[in-house]
């Protein structure tokens, strides 16, 4: 009887430790990333065609892992037909608190953009974004855009 209280006991202190180390482990916030979501739709001139646009964007603007500064997301330019995946390494800044500049191409070329947000951000579908386009070339503005950073 006595050997299984023992067993009891090692098998509780065990299992306390363990619990009490995972709760330590995902308590720890040393690693947190920043990233940025950039997502909206607007109208502007793209090619010498006017024409709406949209895009969803995501970044990891600062981190301590290997996807910092990298940018993934799709482009589309509606009037001429055009949907892209897009993307960029190094492709994010923050020249100013709350303002990002997001410079992402598709592979192919036919669609390198710079996006800039308005600060400050706001919460939902109220910022604003401008896009500068060397391909296809021109530009336009979403006033609908949703900012979201996130992080440290």
């Amino acid at each position: 009887m006595r050997s299984g209280i023992t067993r009891l006991a090692l098998v509780a202190a065990t299992t306390a430790a363990l619990v009490g180390g995972l709760f330590v482990a995902v308590g720890h916030a040393a690693n947190n990333s920043e990233q940025v979501v950039f997502s909206g739709t607007g109208f502007g001139n793209f090619a010498g065609t006017p024409s709406p646009f949209g895009f969803w964007i995501w970044c990891e603007a600062t981190s301590t892992n290997p996807y910092q500064g990298n940018c993934a997301g799709s482009m589309y330019f509606y009037a001429l037909g055009l949907v892209k995946h897009v993307g960029g390494d190094n492709a994010i800044t923050e020249p100013q608190d709350g303002q990002y500049v997001i410079t992402i191409s598709s592979r192919d070329g036919s669609v390198g953009c710079t996006l800039i947000n308005t600060p400050p951000i706001t919460q939902g579908p109220t910022n604003t974004v401008s896009a500068s386009c060397s391909a296809p070339g021109g530009g336009g503005t979403s006033t609908n855009a949703v900012v979201h950073a996130t992080g440290p």
